[in-house]
């Protein structure tokens, strides 16, 4: 399984950058939890609302 662009182990750490918290740590969250066996659903982000889908190819589209 791919892992997010930040927790990659390809490089080394950056030994001038801060330790990272574990409240800076990306949450993951697999899609089946989002979805729950739909197609689509719908995230509030402050006053705007984003629909999130998958297509028929298996691909996630996000869109406002």
């Amino acid at each position: 399984m791919p892992q997010p662009p930040d927790q990659r182990t390809t490089d080394p750490p950056d030994p001038t950058s801060p330790p990272r918290s574990a409240e800076s740590s990306p949450v993951i969250i697999p899609s089946e939890d989002l979805f729950r066996g739909r197609g689509e659903v719908w995230i509030e982000h402050g006053e705007m609302m984003y629909r999130l889908r998958r297509t028929s190819s298996g691909k996630l589209y996000l869109c406002k």
